[in-house]
Parts: C-alpha cells; structure tokens; sequence
C-alpha cells in the first residue's frame, strides 16, 4: 500500500510540473504515466582475470535502474554497466526486452549514457527533468527495482547531509547526499524526485546504518553533462597538492597569518612548478573567493558546510581556479588549472583489458586498482601499498609487478614467486611494462637479472627463456605472450 500511496503522490505531484503540463497540451500525444520513465536495466558482464591477465572470470548478470532523460538517453550508474557484454532495458509497464549500448561513462563520478536504437522503446516515455540537489532536511522519493521482486518501488526519504564521500566504484572522494531511504541492489541508478523533478541518481548504501542510502548529487550530473560536451570524457582534476589543517593557534601564529585569518597548509606539491605555483609550506586562504576554514570547509550561500575540494572538482579539467595565500606572510593570488593527477597506481581498469607480458613463464602486468582487488581481505605487500600515492615522474611511468610465474624446468626456484614489484633489469630502471619487452627483447647477453623490491635479484639464461616461452605458452593454454591496448 506505502507504494501505491507514494505513487500517487508522486504522479500528483509531477502532473502539476510544466513539463508534464506541456506535454498534457499536445492533443495528438496522450498524457504518459511519468514514472514510465524509470526503467529497469539487466546487465552481463565479464571481467578480467587480474592474475590471470589472458583470461576472463564467469560472465556474471546483474539488475540495476536508470531514467530517462533529454535526447532519447538513459542516465544510470556506471558500475551498472561496468565490463558489459550485454545490456537489456524493460520498462516498468511492459515486458519487452529492449537492447541497449553505451554511449558515455564516467567511472569517477559513477555515470552512464545509454541508448536504445529502437525507437519504439520511447514511445509512452515522457523524458525527466532536474532541478538542484535541494538543502537537507528536504523530502524526496527514490524510484527503482530493487532485487526481491519485478515491480517499480517507490521509497520516501529525507535527505540528511551533503557532504564529500568516496565513491566505492572508483574511490574517488565527491560530493554525495545521504538519505534515510534505502537503497538496495537493484536500486542503483534509479533518480531521486523533488517535487517532480529529478535531483540525484542512487547509487550506493551504507553496510553501518539501516535505512541509509546515497545519491549522487545534481552538480555532479552537470560537471557528467557538461563534461561530455565534447564527446569525450575528461573526468576530474585536482591541484596537485596534500594539506594539513590549522586549528591550532600556535602554528597559524608561526605561519604569520592574522588573527581573522583562517585557512589550510601544504605541505605536498606534487609537480611543483616554481613562484607560478602552490609549494610546500604555502598557507590557503580562499579559493574562488571562498574563505577556508582551519579544517578545510567553505560555507555556501546558506550556510551550509562544503568541503574546499567541491570549489575544484566543479570544474572541469583545464579551467583555472584563483587561490588566495600566505607565503612567508605575504599574501599572493594564483590563478591555477584544473589537471588530471597522473597517480602512480593506475585506477580501476573497467571496460579494459589488462596488459601482460610473459617471458619463460614469468608473467609480468601493471600495477592497478582493479589488481590490488585480487587480494581481497588480505593485505597486499607494503611496496604496492606504498605506491599508492605515488604521482608518476613522466606520463607514461608506470608500476610494473610480476604477477606469478608459470612452472616450468627453465624457471626453477622462482616457481613461488608472486606479487613483487619490478624495479629494474640487468641494473637498468624500468619505467613501464613496454620498456620490459624493449629491454627483455634487445638483450645481448647470456644472463638477464630482473631486479625486484626489497633487492631480491632473479638472473636466469635469456636464451633459454626465450626459448621455453611457446611451450609454457602451450602448456598453460595461453595463445599470446603478450596484450598492449
């Protein structure tokens, strides 16, 4: 009954919109239920084997929602759609199976563009609108198919506080708003109303409290729409630094800031670019003309707290943001660019393959987040951990691990060996896993010693090696030695 009610007062509610009003004026085009907009979406997926990068796991399916919008577009959560092979939409009235494909995703901010090539599919769909996340406090309705049954679920909710949260799909810290509706498998993806109209997308629930959900917000679905503008997706930026609060009295003092004076250190730069730049040591004061707080908050308009990172990530990469600072006491202003921080461990790898080398059984791959999954609840070694806030020294540096190695009479001993971290071979420094072929593959010598972390050598005959490869490649059922996208 609770969902009948809340669907009712949904449709009341929306009817009255001038979207919807406008539509009811069209005579040759009947008034469409607008919830028919909320579709369920049915995905399979394979994803790779990270320790085994020239396999793929059991293909898996999955259920999520999505909404309707401008333009004949799905919006839904990436993860919903993350590594497909297939993906099927079924409207809430009707039981077609209609085939969908990607158009846009951003993995960051857990957004998806869908389309439908068939045009029947929009037929009875009047698109959503949106409108601005509303202030907390403020009622709204979560539309979705959560697992457990086929039918549209309507669940009513408040929204409690906006705030920066990682985002589980790709860790990435952005704003979410949290509500006391709950959102289960099946829901993510699904919109979030006020009054009408559109304000957020589900997407995640919290393991530590019942009856607590997340959505993505409406500035983080215009930073998706505006971003795509171009037909590509750039994601987000930073300005490349790590900072310490101020809230005790005496540093502010030794920093010589003034008693109205708040604001955050730096104490890392990451590609420090001389008296152009942010350096360690510099003091924010305000960035795009918004005070800092000694814990890192603006104050919106309202009152309401943000963090000072939602001033940066609002941006879109290459656009500037104006610093305010103190640098040994004297203020200066900087005008500085939104830029992608090229991290050291590279992100989760959806929608690609891994790449992988193999020479005599040795099989070597790049460093991920979607590699650093495999360990599940056991703690990868302290070197790769170590690398996780590592920034690369040129862009195309990358952290090279030996994964595994294949068993065979020309790599005895080194059997067991798994999970390091190669540094360089016969004495070179190795930037990323091309050079490790460039570097295997010009080898003059009778011996070849790859050099791991914690200086742990492993020298082997290269003429053997090489000559061992197509039958351990035989042997293991692997038809390359290699994968490069």
């Amino acid at each position: 009954m609770k969902t009948v009610r809340l669907k009712n007062i949904f449709i009341s509610t929306i009817v009255t919109c001038c979207s919807i009003a406008a539509v009811a004026q069209d005579a040759e085009r009947p008034q469409n239920d607008p919830l028919n907009a909320v579709v369920r979406i049915e995905t399979v997926s394979t994803v790779p084997n990270y320790l085994l990068p020239w396999q793929n796991r059991t293909p898996q399916s999955s259920s999520g929602s999505g909404v309707v919008i401008q333009g004949n577009q799905i919006l839904t959560n990436a993860h919903n759609v993350a590594d497909s092979t297939l993906i099927t939409i079924r409207k809430q009235n009707e039981d077609t199976l209609f085939t969908a494909k990607v158009k846009f995703v951003d993995h960051e901010c857990d957004l998806a563009l869908l389309t439908v090539d068939d045009p029947a599919f929009f037929s009875d769909i009047t698109p959503m609108e949106f409108a601005e996340t509303p202030p907390p406090q403020s009622m709204v309705i979560a539309a979705g198919f959560p697992i457990g049954g086929d039918g549209l679920s309507l669940t009513q909710g408040i929204i409690s506080r906006i705030e920066v949260r990682s985002y589980a799909h790709s860790d990435k810290n952005l704003l979410t708003a949290q509500i006391d509706a709950s959102i289960n498998p099946g829901n993510s993806g699904g919109p979030v109303f006020f009054q009408g109209k559109v304000v957020g997308i589900a997407f995640q629930g919290s393991r530590r409290g019942e009856s607590l959900g997340y959505m993505i917000p409406y500035e983080i679905i215009s930073h998706f729409f505006d971003d795509i503008k171009d037909g590509k997706v750039d994601g987000y930026g930073s300005l490349g630094f790590l900072y310490l609060p101020l809230d005790n009295p005496d540093t502010r003092a030794y920093l010589k800031m003034k008693p109205d004076q708040t604001g955050i250190l730096v104490r890392k730069v990451y590609n420090e670019t001389g008296d152009n730049g942010l350096k360690a040591g510099d003091v924010i004061l305000s960035i795009d003309g918004k005070k800092v707080a000694n814990n890192g908050n603006i104050r919106l308009a309202d009152g309401q707290p943000r963090y000072f990172s939602t001033v940066i990530s609002a941006k879109q990469i290459g656009e500037t943001v104006k610093v305010e600072l103190l640098r040994d006491g004297k203020a200066l202003t900087l005008d500085m660019p939104v830029q992608k921080q090229n991290e050291k461990v590279e992100p989760y790898l959806y929608d690609r393959r891994p790449e992988y080398f193999i020479i005599g059984g040795l099989v070597f791959t790049r460093l991920t987040s979607s590699y650093l999954l495999t360990f599940g609840s056991n703690t990868p070694p302290i070197e790769m951990i170590e690398k996780l806030r590592g920034v690369k020294d040129s862009p195309d540096e990358n952290v090279v691990v030996l994964t595994q190695v294949l068993g065979d009479e020309v790599n005895v001993g080194y059997q067991n060996f798994d999970s390091m971290v190669l540094v360089a071979i016969n004495g070179k420094k190795v930037r990323n896993l091309r050079e490790v072929v460039e570097i295997v593959e010009s080898c003059k010598d009778e011996y070849i010693t790859f050099e791991f972390e914690n200086d742990i050598p492993v020298t082997l005959n290269i003429g053997k090696l090489r000559e061992a490869t197509p039958r351990i490649l035989e042997r293991y059922h692997i038809t390359a030695d290699r994968f490069f996208e």
